[in-house]
């Protein structure tokens, strides 16, 4: 097994495990524990922090005439955006970044970490279709996801990964330690998901 789009990488994990020179086996549960952290974190934030490496296209609701929340958007390079503006199902104009949208929040790229653009807002009273015949009416190409993975949430990764890797030893549910029986616990560690929870998205998309 490798890691895929993960959070945090199979040597930080070793190491945190005390593990100097893993074994084939211990390398595929590592990597099987950082891929299983990593979706946890996403489902726990209601997003995901890696940056898709192609432009694709997605389609949502405008949340009044103005405003529409989006997926994260991790650049503008590349981004376009349009209207279904005759409510016919095809996207007849393209917008126009500072002219006829801005991205929200402002300022998204100057954050420490860099945050991805959230929103789209029209500006200079142009508006956005709200619906149209009950069809989304804006539809946004980009790459989708976050620029970098913040450091809270690779940390945040590690201590869960470190977590499941051990939880894969346990017997009905806990581990054994000079007799007592230390329980798993279930969904993110708490210290894993303190750091997640600046990240977590409540507003999520239509």
């Amino acid at each position: 097994m490798t890691i895929t789009n993960g959070y945090t990488t199979q040597a930080l994990v070793a190491a945190e495990l005390g593990i100097t020179s893993p074994s084939a086996s211990d390398q595929t549960k590592i990597d099987a524990a950082v891929n299983a952290a990593s979706r946890q974190i996403d489902g726990h934030c209601g997003r995901r922090f890696w940056q898709d490496g192609s432009l694709t296209a997605r389609e949502f609701y405008a949340d009044d005439s103005w405003r529409v929340v989006g997926d994260d958007i991790s650049t503008t390079t590349g981004l376009v955006v349009k209207i279904d503006s005759g409510a016919d199902g095809t996207w007849a104009d393209t917008l126009t970044i500072s002219t006829d949208f801005i991205l929200e929040p402002l300022n998204a790229a100057d954050r420490a970490p860099v945050w991805p653009y959230e929103a789209i807002r029209a500006v200079n009273n142009y508006t956005l279709p709200m619906l149209s015949n009950g069809r989304p009416g804006v539809q946004v190409t980009a790459k989708f996801g976050w620029p970098d993975v913040p450091d809270d949430i690779a940390s945040a990764c590690q201590i869960q990964a470190v977590q499941l890797y051990k939880a894969s030893q346990a017997v009905f549910g806990g581990l054994s330690f000079d007799g007592a029986i230390l329980r798993v616990r279930e969904g993110l560690n708490p210290l894993a998901a303190a750091l997640c929870e600046q990240y977590v998205r409540r507003d999520l998309p239509r």
